[in-house]
């Protein structure tokens, strides 16, 4: 049987969804974290590149380690999964992405059908229900719940990594690489079964919200503590529905293996042209299998 890694994916998605942050004000104490961090080289063309896990939210005052801008200062390049600062300025990017998180037909409760009502329930109890987002598909009403367990735990989109990476290369004088458009990232997740979405929202909805705290404090401990062993283990979960076996294949491959695939081809370019590069990514595409340094060696 397959497992649940859906509040994990959604980490993904919603600092995309928040538009217009700003990074985490000075006055906070700072709060140093340890996350997962990789150098790869190559010999014979001197190549080489470093590798940042990253989480999309982070609490107030997050400090990283120097050697991660030490890094940064040694190469030309800095390569995320989207440039989320440069989003911030492109509404009308973002707009045209979000047209693909419309339902296909029909609303939200049409797909969700008798836990709808529940769900909204939910949504409205945590003041997070939205009328507009009826006309949106599971994954995004996913993505708006994750924002919100994030949130109530104290971690914030505009605190991400990503968003300290970005701004700190833009200072610097740093090319930014994008692995992915907005764009793809929206596609991918709208092309995820209905069915799917459906089932983990519900999910999700059923689960008791300490316990779903509990899990995002967990995760970001992982995370900070670089405890690689940890962060596999949250690839594990409740067991799916057999009848929905196949489509969580399809998922976990658009969601990890066809893109950890993709960012370590351009990985391998760079170290066989002999580049030094900084590449940050979510944590997960460092641990989920096969992950990127599976593809690297």
């Amino acid at each position: 049987m397959k497992k649940k890694t859906f509040i994990l994916a959604a980490l993904l998605l919603f600092s995309l969804l928040l538009g217009g942050c700003e990074f985490f004000s000075e006055k906070y104490e700072p709060k140093p974290v340890d996350p997962p961090f990789f150098t790869v080289s190559d010999e014979s063309t001197g190549g080489v590149v470093y590798l940042l896990g990253t989480m999309h939210v982070a609490e107030n005052g997050v400090s990283y380690p120097e050697e991660i801008y030490r890094a940064i200062d040694e190469c030309t390049i800095v390569a995320v999964e989207v440039d989320l600062i440069a989003l911030d300025k492109n509404t009308a990017e973002l707009n045209e992405a979000m047209k693909l998180l419309e339902c296909k037909s029909g609303t939200t409760a049409d797909i969700l059908g008798n836990d709808y009502e529940k769900i909204k329930k939910f949504f409205t109890e945590k003041g997070i229900y939205i009328a507009a987002y009826n006309r949106y598909i599971p994954a995004l009403w996913s993505a708006q719940l994750s924002n919100k367990i994030a949130s109530d735990c104290g971690y914030y989109s505009e605190n991400g990594t990503d968003r300290a990476v970005i701004k700190y290369a833009m200072e610097n004088g740093k090319e930014i690489y994008e692995f992915e458009s907005v764009y793809e990232q929206y596609k991918m997740n709208s092309e995820e079964s209905e069915a799917l979405q459906a089932f983990a929202l519900s999910d999700a909805v059923n689960t008791p919200y300490d316990e779903q705290l509990s899990a995002m404090r967990e995760l970001y401990e992982a995370w900070s503590t670089n405890d690689l062993a940890a962060l596999e283990a949250m690839l594990e979960g409740d067991e799916i529905p057999e009848e929905l076996s196949d489509d969580f294949d399809d998922y976990y491959a658009a969601m990890y293996t066809d893109r950890q695939r993709k960012m370590a081809e351009r990985v391998s370019e760079w170290l066989s042209e002999g580049k030094k590069v900084f590449v940050a990514v979510g944590a997960m595409h460092l641990v989920a299998e096969p992950d990127i340094l599976d593809f690297l060696e």
